[in-house]
């Protein structure tokens, strides 16, 4: 594996034996349930896993830290697998309640009133929003620098008072794995875990009560997002590493993927704090639809990325070009 990818073996395993036990409890529970209720669940949960991985606050914090991290140097390449690890956590042990009928857990997932669940939703949006801003804002001073012509150094932030607001979490989230963590405090937003709650409490009725049904779920709407997030940090990572070269021509994809990335942090940001006024009644605001958001950046990525390789393929064969009137003349 490249530098920008890290070790990615453990991970791969880790993502598979999750899987395999899913696919295990599933295959256990058809003594209980109907075959094709059962693998529906199963399929319905992967998906959901994996669409949750395109929302847009997830693009924005892993795609900026990614990016951040390129620019230091540290592969950044499983930042996506330790933020879904860390926000699986949390859904996995909220199925496991919901699954074994704990009174709070199942209170908080119906319950969509309570003070809790308003509590937790409230945090959980808070802390996102925080952290998608501050990185946003981080790259938005490297993007200055790129546009003006100085080196993107990622060590240097933003000079002034914000600096000793940001410090704490920049030294939190300098390595992938610190990332975990953050997708923990994610999680506690409980958007996620009520979702798969639910669909426990609902699916688990309908196959009959089937305990080792409603145990594989939960982790395989984790392997689904896992390998989503982690994909999407892998194809950042690369991109980042394309983009950073320190040519003329990759200069200005450079410039173009921080910007989208400073863009997509923005919206999410903003629309995060316009939710938190209306969700506190201190302000009001027009709501800002983020709902397509990941997936509309997701494409725009895969565009620049193909364009990155064609120039990429152009430039080496100049290279070569260059080589063999060089070898002719001689």
């Amino acid at each position: 594996m490249t530098r920008a990818y890290g070790t990615m073996l453990p991970h791969v395993l880790t993502l598979s034996g999750i899987a395999i036990i899913g696919v295990f409890l599933v295959i256990v529970s058809l003594r209980e349930s109907a075959p094709s209720v059962a693998w529906g669940l199963a399929l319905t949960a992967v998906l959901l896993g994996a669409r949750h991985a395109f929302d847009a606050d997830h693009i924005a914090a892993i795609d900026n830290v990614t990016r951040r991290l390129s620019a230091k140097g540290t592969p950044a390449g499983t930042v996506g697998f330790w933020f879904s690890l860390g926000h699986s956590s949390v859904v996995v042990v909220t199925g496991v309640l919901v699954a074994f009928g704990a009174g709070l857990a199942l209170d908080l997932v119906l319950a969509e009133d309570s003070a809790a669940r308003f509590g937790l939703g409230l945090w959980g949006l808070s802390f996102a929003t925080f952290v998608v801003a501050v990185f946003g804002i981080l790259n938005l001073v490297s993007l200055v620098r790129l546009l003006r012509g100085t080196d993107d150094d990622a060590s240097k932030g933003p000079n002034g008072p914000l600096t000793s607001a940001f410090a704490r979490v920049l030294d939190t989230v300098d390595r992938p794995r610190h990332m975990f963590p953050i997708g923990l405090l994610f999680g506690l937003g409980f958007d996620t875990a009520a979702t798969i709650g639910l669909m426990i409490a609902a699916g688990t009725t309908a196959a009959g009560s089937s305990a080792t049904l409603a145990l594989s779920l939960p982790l395989l709407f984790a392997v689904g997002m896992a390998a989503c997030d982690t994909a999407d940090s892998l194809f950042m990572a690369k991109l980042y590493g394309w983009a950073s070269r320190g040519t003329d021509r990759f200069r200005g994809y450079n410039i173009v993927i921080t910007g989208l990335s400073v863009l997509v942090a923005g919206l999410v940001a903003i629309a995060g704090v316009v939710e938190v006024g209306a969700e506190t009644e201190t302000f009001v605001l027009p709501e800002l639809d983020t709902s397509y958001l990941g997936i509309v950046a997701t494409i725009l990525f895969a565009i620049i990325a193909a364009a990155a390789a064609i120039t990429l393929r152009r430039v080496r064969a100049d290279r070569s070009d260059r080589t063999i009137v060089a070898d002719v003349t001689r």
